[in-house]
């Protein structure tokens, strides 16, 4: 490979780096790099090299557009995302996969049917659903660094999970929803993307609790659900609780157009002093409500009764977006004024805006210039 063609594959190394970054650096590495390989006798990138450049090059674009937002929105949508990837596998693990035992033999199952296909689990998910709750325990010991590699690696476990049957369709075992995989995913990616010593042990453990009480009393209606539908049954039957009528992941789906519009309620009082928390609900519950809306699609339950409630919630959280944006404003420092309040100088001409201003016209009429 020539030196002009090595320069050609080093620049498209680089393009994973922001474009500002590019403009002001790529010329002086990319000859960096040139000198280093021609001194070292290669005539390509080597794949430490290639690995390097492109790792720290989506880090430094991933950076650049967390930029984008104030440091305490990171911070807050962080500790949401945290808490619900840690307490939502955490309870699937215990109710959908420690809980279930082999279905009874003496109801008329095969004994090779026993409904565990993953060892003693249900499903593949029994791989995953530990490493968010043992990044927690990490979080919560201050071990950061250990944290966010336990993220890594939980969004690394979805994508396996994900990928792994279709390479082996002679596989047996079973594999949670797609969608709650995707949501899984999702919030691992934010939670490890925006994880960071100022997210505040607090926020954390405050949004674990609340998340917490929240699939708490979801398994206990889910249990009530089932009593009433199947008197008498075993309440903890393999995928009983991922895809059984009130099973566990039935009834959260249930409840979540109701708890985002609680949560958005309780967010909007916090952020009268703490901003922040508003665009975080609206994130995190965004993620959320892929649950029921996947759900509906693929199960058809879209019927009249559901469609009117669905346009009733699209509606709730358009107004939930509304305040999002006027949070995220207040969360940034920017206000908005209008040309008429600002101070008029001798001309009569209105005076030049402050910083963190958006200014805006009125159909007011000014101040009288000035004699």
């Amino acid at each position: 490979m020539t030196a002009p063609r090595l320069e050609i594959v080093y620049r498209r190394l680089l393009r994973c780096y922001p474009p500002r970054w590019q403009q002001q650096h790529a010329d002086e590495v990319v000859a960096t790099l040139l000198d280093v390989a021609d001194a070292e006798g290669r005539t390509r990138p080597s794949p430490g090299e290639a690995a390097n450049l492109l790792a720290h090059g989506l880090a430094a674009r991933f950076g650049a557009s967390l930029g984008l937002l104030p440091e305490t929105v990171r911070n807050r949508v962080a500790a949401l995302a945290f808490a619900s990837v840690a307490t939502l596998s955490c309870t699937l693990f215990v109710v959908a996969e420690v809980l279930p035992g082999p279905l009874p033999v003496d109801r008329g199952y095969r004994r090779d049917g026993s409904g565990l296909s993953f060892g003693p689990f249900v499903t593949m998910g029994a791989a995953l659903y530990p490493l968010p709750v043992l990044a927690f325990v990490a979080a919560a010991a201050k071990a950061r660094r250990v944290a966010r590699a336990m993220l890594g690696l939980t969004c690394l476990a979805v994508l396996t999970i994900l990928v792994v049957p279709l390479a082996t369709p002679s596989m047996d075992a079973e594999r949670p929803q797609l969608y709650l995989l995707v949501v899984l995913g999702l919030l691992a990616v934010l939670a490890a993307g925006g994880y960071s010593a100022g997210v505040s042990r607090r926020d954390l453990f405050g949004a674990v609790a609340l998340h917490g009480l929240l699939l708490a009393g979801a398994t206990a209606l889910s249990v009530s659900l089932f009593r009433r539908a199947h008197p008498g049954a075993h309440w903890n039957w393999p995928l009983h609780a991922y895809r059984g009528y009130g099973g566990l992941l039935d009834t959260v789906e249930m409840i979540v157009p109701a708890v985002v519009a609680v949560g958005a309620l309780l967010a909007t009082a916090a952020s009268v002093r703490r901003p922040g928390w508003i665009v975080a609900v609206f994130a995190i519950s965004g993620i959320w409500s892929l649950l029921p809306i996947a759900d509906s699609i693929r199960y058809g339950r879209w019927s009249w009764e559901n469609t009117y409630a669905g346009l009733g919630f699209l509606f709730v959280f358009g107004l939930i977006a509304l305040a999002a944006v006027v949070d995220l404003f207040r969360a940034a420092g920017l206000k908005v004024v209008r040309t008429s309040d600002l101070p008029h100088n001798t001309s009569g001409s209105p005076a030049r805006a402050e910083p963190n201003t958006f200014t805006t016209r009125s159909t007011l009429p000014g101040p009288p210039p000035a004699p």
